[in-house]
């Protein structure tokens, strides 16, 4: 298996003082490439399961391994891996190649190979020729693709999507979860796709898991 989960649990406080479970001793192993949809109603775990696997949330207890090393107490820039998020957290201030090159330039590439992989990312989403736009000039499917494109930039290991269609309309949501599986297939990244709806679940992952 290429990345598993072994008895995940993470519970918050809430406003009582009380302890609520959120995940509860969840497993799950993917192979190589594989994509695992979760899905299940708001409120059930899956974003503060993603966040844990990424090292944005600690567990209370659980390991994480990925190819075959425990990366539980890794810290997230160091996991190797990329979120691609609800919201696409650009940067309004930078154009769409800057969106694109920032975790390149925070792993101190050469300015020669970030300009060739953020073209080629952009080439790869379909946004070649809007590398000097700036976020406010596209359209939300846009800004969805940039997103994209800046988690694909880092050749992450591992992929990771939190509800990242759920702002746009029906039709762009069908059209852009079509680009994303093939983007997946192509490129063969272990992915964990999280969703709350099952059409969008089914269409985009080798095996889906409810969570409840």
């Amino acid at each position: 298996m290429h990345l598993m989960l072994n008895g995940m649990t993470k519970s918050f406080q809430d406003k009582s003082g009380h302890r609520v479970s959120v995940v509860n001793n969840f497993n799950l192993s993917l192979t190589r490439g594989e994509c695992v949809a979760l899905v299940g109603p708001s409120g059930c775990g899956k974003t503060t399961l993603l966040r844990m696997v990424a090292g944005l949330e600690t567990e209370d207890s659980g390991t994480i391994t990925l190819a075959g090393r425990d990366i539980t107490k890794l810290p997230a820039e160091k996991r190797g891996m990329a979120v691609v998020f609800q919201h696409y957290a650009l940067f309004p201030h930078m154009n769409v190649a800057r969106n694109v090159a920032f975790g390149l330039e925070v792993r101190k590439l050469s300015a020669d190979q970030i300009r060739k992989r953020v073209d080629e990312s952009l080439a790869l989403v379909g946004l070649a020729d809007f590398g000097n736009r700036v976020p406010n000039e596209l359209s939300g499917g846009q800004q969805q693709r940039v997103a994209l494109a800046r988690a694909l930039v880092i050749e992450p290991t591992v992929l990771l999507c939190d509800e990242p269609l759920s702002n746009l309309d029906a039709a762009l949501r069908k059209q852009l979860r079509e680009e994303i599986r093939a983007l997946q297939q192509r490129l063969s990244i272990t992915t964990l796709y999280i969703t709350h709806d099952i059409d969008e679940a089914r269409a985009i992952a080798d095996r889906i898991v409810e969570m409840g």
